[in-house]
């Protein structure tokens, strides 16, 4: 039998109102579980964002995108107002947003900066939803809660930074509702298929494999041993330090991650913790630190003495790669996500790569035409730069 457009409306009509969506102000006023069920990220749960709320790292406010139906909570998009962050803010990864709101404060209004909808220090933006729902209604009433929440606030750009080439909910649907798509970065993430390290190493060419195994015997001879450590509250500000030698080598300044962050995290989240420790003639000389979360690895950070430590002991890859690899067969872990850097050294390694794409939008008519002419111009220019 053939539906008429009026039943098909009134169908729609009654698909939207079996859900509602609030706008939240901390983590607490979402029960752990509903998070924690919902998520496979370790940047995406009840304990990591306790503990950015607790240990205040960055300077963010929370705005958490509750979607309910009935009283279950069957989606969630964490998303930050930004005015500092670890490595950069997102005007400082778009300077152009930068330059918007400063002729819009140039022309008499006082902005907010942007809605980031991502979870701080990772590099995914994503929708929690469960799995029986409505994955477009449930987009579109979080597209209007945010039009909403930025009007109130005067945010002139949300934005989703880091949407996988995989998503195909934010992918498909996230220009529907006003966003522009531009490249962002690509990272890297590994697929657990090996019943053993060994396994592992099989299913590598010879060059990479023996270069390796090369690399680990370096590392045990030159006197290092890592082992994981579960109770890393007392090494607080030891982790500290070594992480800012690492950020003060490649950006010339510390980092924000203070001794607070990582007792918060021990305190909030240490059962998703793996610390890794490299110590040599017992003193600490470098470090590695993941997120877990139903099976998935999330590699970090890492931290280095390089008073302690030299190129040729090969820590750095032994703690930050070869140690956690090992860790997640033996532990069952299904799949490891790592940072953006070194993509060609981890792909040879086994790694496959992942592209994601930054979806911007302008809550103000006017600027978003610009915003719109400005990013089709350059948006052709890269193209064109790329042939």
């Amino acid at each position: 039998m053939m539906l008429n457009s009026d039943h098909l409306g009134k169908n729609l009509r009654e698909r939207i109102e079996l859900y509602k969506v609030e706008g939240l102000k901390t983590i607490d006023e979402i029960e752990k579980e509903s998070i924690n069920l919902l998520s496979d990220d370790g940047f995406f749960t009840y304990e990591w964002f306790k503990t950015l709320e607790t240990s205040k790292t960055f300077e963010i406010t929370p705005e958490y995108f509750v979607v309910y139906k009935g009283d279950e909570v069957v989606a969630i998009l964490p998303s930050f107002i930004e005015y500092t962050s670890q490595y950069f803010t997102f005007e400082d990864f778009s300077p152009w947003i930068r330059m918007f709101s400063e002729v819009s404060n140039r022309l008499g209004f006082s902005l907010t900066p942007p809605l980031i909808c991502h979870s701080p220090s990772s590099f995914h933006s994503k929708v929690l939803i469960g799995k029986t729902c409505d994955e477009r209604i449930i987009l579109s009433l979080i597209s209007e809660k945010i039009n909403e929440v930025c009007k109130k606030k005067r945010i002139l750009f949300s934005a989703f930074p880091f949407v996988s080439e995989f998503d195909e909910l934010l992918m498909e649907n996230l220009s529907i509702f006003g966003y522009f798509k531009i490249p962002s970065m690509q990272t890297a993430y590994m697929d657990i298929e090996w019943s053993s390290f060994d396994d592992y190493l099989a299913s590598l060419k010879h060059k990479v494999r023996e270069n390796i195994r090369r690399e680990i015997r370096k590392n045990r001879r030159s006197g290092v041993i890592i082992e994981k450590k579960n109770d890393f509250y007392s090494l607080s500000h030891t982790l500290s330090d070594l992480y800012s030698n690492l950020f003060m080598r490649h950006r010339g300044k510390r980092s924000l991650l203070s001794p607070l962050f990582f007792e918060e995290l021990y305190e909030n989240a240490k059962e998703k913790v793996r610390v890794f420790i490299a110590e040599k003639e017992g003193e600490i000389v470098g470090f590695s630190l993941c997120l877990e979360h139903r099976n998935v690895l999330d590699g970090y950070i890492a931290g280095f003495d390089y008073d302690l430590q030299t190129k040729t002991d090969f820590t750095y890859f032994n703690i930050c790669y070869y140690t956690p690899i090992r860790t997640a067969i033996e532990e069952g872990i299904k799949r490891i996500h790592f940072r953006g850097s070194e993509l060609e050294l981890k792909s040879k390694r086994g790694c496959k790569m992942e592209k994601t794409y930054a979806f911007i939008k302008c809550h103000n008519r006017l600027l978003n035409l610009l915003a719109l002419s400005y990013l089709k111009v350059k948006d052709k220019r890269s193209k064109f730069s790329a042939v």
